[in-house]
């Protein structure tokens, strides 16, 4: 029986989810910016119920990203300290990923879709991958992309699309072209370990040392953007 802990923190999602076996317990909860008030306590919370100590895991899950520069910093840092406190291995998964796995099993979904699962990364961007579910198996499409709303191609076919996630309002900028379902659902810590622990069981666990954020855009460019629309304001407004 694997005993995994996994983390969610890449949006205004904060969750933890526990897997002993067959049994899964978690906590789930919408706070931006309390994730570091939050995120220990929940993770407390489940190993004392489950009267599991850390060191007892068999590993550490988590989204790396991509998502809030912020959510990623805070969830990678409290999984390197649980790593290294407890001498656990890890497996980090994609948030996107994450976010099409919570669609099918809280949409309820059965029937095959296209699924866009779409962050809002501001500055008029946003994070998004392309998946098809086809009756219990997801398949990546696309890898996971940071782009204007306009400049994302969906491969063509006739199933049904549904857009999912905080990026949903910049729908109706992409061409779509399948019946579309929107949806404002957030990844949950349960989906990952719906991704990592058949991932665990062939072997894909590494050392905490060896994994990076994945921030798609990192820092420097996000500040040059925001100077540059912040510019471009003042510039329209004659300030």
């Amino acid at each position: 029986m694997k005993k995994v802990l996994a983390i969610d923190t890449t949006t205004q999602a904060c969750s933890v989810a526990l897997s002993l076996g067959d049994s899964v317990s978690s906590r789930f909860q919408l706070a931006s910016r309390e994730h570091t008030r939050l995120l220990l306590p929940m993770v407390n919370e489940l190993l004392s119920e489950a009267g599991v100590k850390l060191s007892e895991l068999d590993a550490l899950a988590f989204t790396r990203g991509p998502g809030s520069f912020t959510g990623i910093r805070i969830g990678f840092s409290v999984v390197q300290g649980l790593a290294l406190g407890g001498d656990l291995p890890v497996l980090p998964v994609s948030s996107l990923e994450t976010l099409a796995h919570t669609a099918c099993r809280k949409l309820i979904i059965e029937d095959s879709y296209r699924l866009l699962p779409m962050f809002d990364a501001r500055m008029d961007e946003v994070y998004w991958s392309v998946f098809e579910w086809n009756g219990g198996d997801l398949t990546r499409l696309t890898p996971d992309n940071l782009s204007s709303p306009e400049t994302i191609i969906l491969p063509h076919g006739d199933l049904p699309l549904a857009v999912i996630g905080d990026g949903w309002h910049y729908a109706e900028r992409i061409d779509l072209f399948s019946t579309i379902e929107v949806s404002t659902l957030l990844p949950d810590a349960r989906d990952v370990l719906t991704i990592a622990i058949p991932e665990i069981e062939n072997g894909g666990l590494m050392a905490i040392d060896e994994v990076q954020p994945l921030y798609l855009r990192d820092k420097v460019s996000w500040q040059k953007r925001k100077r540059l629309r912040e510019n471009n304001l003042m510039s329209n407004t004659g300030i």
